[in-house]
C-alpha cells in the first residue's frame, strides 16, 4: 500500500475535512431546529426546570371544585342551573374580583334567566367552545353560552388547551380567533389583559401570543374549597372577598383532567386548576415566552461554531475540555433565561450538535484505519477466491483489526448458508418473489405444492398463476399482485382438489428500506379444517341428538298418567336433567375453548347487572338476595367477549345461590386496582376443604351438592382466554369467594359535558 501520497495530503485532506464536517453540522443543527426534531428532548429539560424552580400557592386565587363530593351531594352531573345560580350568589356576597366559571352553558334552558341574573352581580367570565374540525366540511366551529347568559358575562374567554407531542400540557395560546373575531384565554382575560391581534386580517383559525405555564407545584397546589361547601354556606366569605374565583370540575370521571409536568405519570391536573396556575402567571408576570426558531438556531450555530474553530486552534485534550465547557455554559444560560428573565430557550439542539460534531471530527482524525478498511473490502468484492489471502505488511494494530474484519466476514457468509438450509427445512411452502411476480426462491415443501397443483417452480416463474388457482373463504388479502393490495396480508382459501390452505405475505426490504421483492408462505391446513368439522359434528351431537331423546323422556314424563311410580318418575326426571345440563354445559366448554372472541369494550357493570337479573328467578324461589356493589359508582370497561363474560359471571353467582342456604345474601363486588378491574362473588354457604379447592377448576370436579362439574372449567377457560386471573378462597362453613381480575380497557367512559 502507498502510504506516503496520503501522508503528503494530511494538512489539505484535514482542512478540506473540517469544512466537510462544519458543513454537515451546520446542515445537521438547521435541519434539527426548523425541523422541531428535539422537541421531546427539550420538553424534558424544561420540565425539570419547571420541577426545580416551583413557588409558593398564591393566596388571592381560589378555586371552587366540582367534586367528587359535590356530586354525592347535590346529585348527578349536569345539575341544573338554578344550582349555579345559587353558587353565584353565595360568591356576590363575599365580593370577589373575577369570577372564571370554567364549566360550558351552550344549550339553553328555562333556568337561564336565573343564571343570567346570577352572573351579573359579579365580573363573571364564561367559556366558549372551539371545534376543530367542524361540521360540514368547515375548518372549525364556535359554540358561545346560550342567550342572556353571552350578554350577562363580563367576558366570553376561550378555554382551549394544547398537547405536546409527548400529550402532556405545557403551552397555552393567550389569543385565538377566526371569522373576524378574536377570544382571550380565560386565564389572561380575569388577569385583565385585552386582545392584540388584528382579527380582521386574518383568515381560517389562527392563535397568537404562547406562552409556557409555568406551574407551580402538583395537583392541589393552588387552595381548593369544595362546590358543595360553598352552596350550603361553609366557606368563610373573608376566604373569597377580594379574590379571584375560578369555578370547575375535578370529580374523577368527568374527562377534566390533563397530563402536565408536575402531574406525575399516573396522575393528572384539572383543567380548572391549570387556569388558575396560568392566572397565577399572569398575575406575576411569571408566563414563560417560548424563544422563537430563530434564537434557537442561533445559539445553536454560536456553541457549535465555538466548538468547531476550537478543532482547528486546540490539542486533543483542550478541546474535550472546552466541549464540557460550552455544554455547561449553554445549559446555565438557558436556565437563567428560564429563571429570571421568563423565556425557555430550547437547548437541544446545540448540545446535540456538539454531540455529533465532536465525536465525527474524532472519527476523522483515525482516517488512516478507516481507509485501510476500505481497501479491504475492496479487495474482498474483487477477490474470485473461495476465502480470502492474509494481507502482509502494516502495523500490528492494523492487521489485528483486518483479521476481525475477515472473520466478520466468514460469519457473514455462514449466517448466509445457515438461512439458506433454514429456509429449506421450513415445513411450510415459502415463496420468494421479486416486484413483478417472478419466482426467486422456494423450498422443497413449495416445489411439493407446485407439482401438486400442476404448476411449474423453475426460477423466473410467474407466481400470479400459481396464487390464482387458490380462491379465497372470507376477509383478507390472499395475493400481493392483486390491485390495491396492502404491504402485506394474510386469508384462508380453497383450491379446486378441496384443500385447505392459510397464504401470508409480506413485502421484502434490502438493507436501505427499498421494497425489493414479496416473500409468501403457504400452509395447508386442510387437517386443521377437518379436525375442525369432526369437533362441529360432536357438538351437533352434544347440543341436539343426545338433548332431543331427554326432552323426549321428560315430555313423556309430564304427559298422561304413565303408570309409573312417582317416585321412580322423579328419578327419572333427575337424571334427564342431568343429562340435559352436561350437554349444554359441555357445548358451552368446547365453544368457549375454540370459539373466536368478539373482542369489544365491555362494562363489566352491565355484565354483572346482566348476570343477577338472569338468576333473579332463581335466587327468589328460595329467598335467596343476589346485591352487586359498585356497579353504580363508576364505569368498569375492559375489553372481551360480552357473551362469554356474561356466562361466566351467571356460572359463578348460579354456583353460590346453589350452594347457599335459603335467606341467604350473594353479593357480587366490582372494582378498580391499579390497571386491572377486580370482580368478587362471595357467598355464606357450606365452604370447601383444601382437597375440594385443590381440583376446584377441573372438568367434572363436583362440590358438596349436586351438579355437573363443568361450570368452572367453563369460567377458568374464558378468564384464561381473556388473559386475566381467578382466585378462590373458602374454608368449611365460611362460605366462598371468587376473585375475578381482568386488564382495564384504553376506551374512555362516556361523561355528559352541559
Amino acid at each position: 500500500m502507498a502510504e506516503t501520497p496520503s501522508r503528503t495530503s494530511t494538512a489539505p485532506r484535514l482542512y478540506a475535512e473540517w469544512v466537510a464536517v462544519a458543513l454537515v453540522a451546520t446542515l445537521l443543527v438547521t435541519g434539527l431546529v426548523l425541523g422541531r426534531l428535539t422537541e421531546r428532548l427539550d420538553h424534558i429539560v424544561y420540565d425539570r426546570a419547571l420541577i426545580a424552580s416551583g413557588r409558593p400557592p398564591p393566596d388571592d386565587i381560589v378555586i371552587v371544585a366540582i367534586d367528587n363530593r359535590s356530586l354525592q351531594a347535590i346529585g348527578r352531573w349536569p345539575w341544573p342551573r338554578r344550582v349555579h345560580a345559587r353558587a353565584l350568589d353565595r360568591l356576590a356576597e363575599a365580593r370577589p374580583k373575577a369570577i372564571g366559571y370554567d364549566v360550558l352553558f351552550v344549550e339553553p334552558t328555562d333556568e337561564d334567566p336565573l343564571l343570567a341574573a346570577s352572573v351579573m352581580k359579579s365580573p363573571t367570565f364564561l367559556p366558549m367552545v372551539i371545534d376543530v374540525p367542524g361540521p360540514n366540511g368547515a375548518a372549525y366551529a364556535t359554540a358561545l353560552p346560550s342567550g342572556l347568559l353571552k350578554e350577562a358575562a363580563a367576558g366570553i374567554a376561550q378555554v382551549s388547551l394544547h398537547f405536546d407531542g409527548d400529550r402532556i400540557i405545557r403551552k397555552a395560546y393567550l389569543e385565538e380567533g377566526g371569522g373576524g373575531r378574536s377570544w382571550m384565554q380565560l386565564a389572561a382575560l380575569m388577569a385583565g389583559m385585552q386582545p392584540l391581534g388584528a382579527p380582521g386580517s386574518r383568515t381560517g383559525l389562527w392563535q397568537e401570543r404562547p406562552v409556557m405555564i409555568p406551574y407551580g407545584g402538583a395537583a392541589g397546589h393552588i387552595r381548593t374549597i369544595s362546590f358543595v361547601d360553598l352552596l350550603e354556606g361553609r366557606v368563610p366569605p373573608e376566604l373569597l372577598a377580594g379574590r379571584y374565583i375560578l369555578i370547575g370540575a375535578t370529580a374523577d370521571g368527568m374527562g377534566d383532567g390533563y397530563p402536565t409536568p408536575t402531574s406525575g405519570e399516573t396522575s393528572v391536573m384539572a383543567g380548572v386548576e391549570i387556569q388558575a396556575q396560568l392566572l397565577d402567571a399572569l398575575l406575576r408576570g411569571a408566563a414563560i415566552v417560548p424563544a422563537s426558531d430563530r434564537w434557537q438556531l442561533a445559539l445553536a450555530m454560536a456553541t457549535l461554531w465555538i466548538m468547531l474553530i476550537g478543532f482547528l486552534r486546540l490539542s486533543p485534550q483542550r478541546t474535550a475540555n472546552l466541549a464540557v465547557g460550552v455544554s455547561l455554559a449553554t445549559l446555565l444560560l438557558v436556565f437563567c433565561l428560564f429563571r429570571f428573565g421568563h423565556i425557555w430557550l430550547p437547548p437541544s439542539a446545540a448540545l446535540i450538535g456538539l454531540l455529533f460534531v465532536y465525536p465525527l471530527w474524532g472519527w476523522r482524525r483515525l482516517q488512516a484505519i478507516s481507509t485501510y478498511m476500505t481497501d479491504e473490502l475492496r479487495h474482498l468484492q474483487a477477490e474470485a477466491d473461495a476465502f480470502p489471502r492474509l494481507t502482509r505488511g502494516g502495523s500490528r494494530e492494523v492487521t489485528q483489526q483486518a483479521t476481525l474484519l475477515r472473520l466478520a466476514i466468514d460469519r457473514l457468509r455462514d449466517l448466509r448458508r445457515f438461512l439458506s438450509d433454514a429456509i429449506g427445512r421450513l415445513p411450510d411452502a415459502l415463496f420468494v418473489t421479486g416486484l413483478n411476480g417472478e419466482l426467486a426462491l422456494t423450498n422443497a415443501e413449495g416445489r411439493r405444492l407446485a407439482r401438486r397443483l400442476g404448476q411449474p417452480v423453475e426460477p423466473g416463474t410467474d407466481m400470479r398463476a400459481l396464487l390464482g388457482l387458490f380462491r379465497s373463504t372470507g376477509e383478507g388479502h390472499l395475493s400481493p399482485f392483486a390491485a390495491g393490495a396492502p404491504m402485506q396480508g394474510a386469508g384462508e382459501a380453497v383450491t379446486e382438489d378441496g384443500g385447505n390452505y392459510e397464504l401470508r405475505y409480506v413485502a421484502q426490504r434490502d438493507a436501505a428500506n427499498t421494497h425489493v421483492g414479496w416473500i409468501i408462505r403457504i400452509v395447508d391446513i386442510s387437517p386443521l379444517k377437518q379436525a375442525e368439522r369432526h369437533r362441529e359434528e360432536a357438538l351437533q351431537l352434544l347440543s341436539h341428538d343426545m338433548r332431543a331423546p331427554q326432552s323426549a323422556i321428560l315430555a313423556l314424563l309430564h304427559g298422561p298418567e304413565t303408570g309409573i311410580p312417582k317416585p321412580i318418575a322423579g328419578r327419572i326426571e333427575g337424571l334427564a336433567n342431568r343429562t340435559l345440563d352436561l350437554a349444554e354445559d359441555f357445548v358451552q366448554l368446547a365453544r368457549a375453548e375454540a370459539k373466536p372472541l368478539a373482542i369489544e369494550p365491555v362494562d363489566l357493570n352491565d355484565v354483572a347487572i346482566d348476570a343477577a337479573d338472569t338468576l333473579w328467578p332463581t335466587a327468589r324461589a328460595r329467598n335467596i338476595r343476589v346485591e352487586v356493589d359498585g356497579a353504580y359508582e363508576a364505569a368498569h370497561l375492559v375489553d372481551g367477549d360480552r357473551q362469554l363474560l356474561t356466562r361466566t359471571l351467571i356460572n359463578l353467582i348460579g354456583n353460590a345461590i346453589k350452594y347457599s342456604d335459603d335467606g341467604m345474601i350473594v353479593r357480587c363486588g366490582l372494582s378498580d386496582s391499579d390497571d386491572h378491574v377486580r370482580i368478587t362473588v362471595a357467598d355464606q354457604g357450606a365452604g370447601m376443604t383444601e382437597e375440594q379447592l385443590a381440583g376446584l377448576f377441573a372438568r367434572f370436579q363436583q362440590g358438596p351438592r349436586e351438579g355437573i362439574g363443568l361450570g368452572l372449567a367453563f369460567v377458568r377457560t374464558v378468564i384464561a382466554r381473556h388473559h386475566g386471573m381467578i382466585d378462590c378462597a373458602s374454608a368449611p362453613g365460611r362460605g366462598t369467594t371468587f376473585t375475578i381480575s381482568l386488564h382495564k380497557s384504553d376506551a374512555e367512559p362516556y361523561t355528559e359535558v352541559e
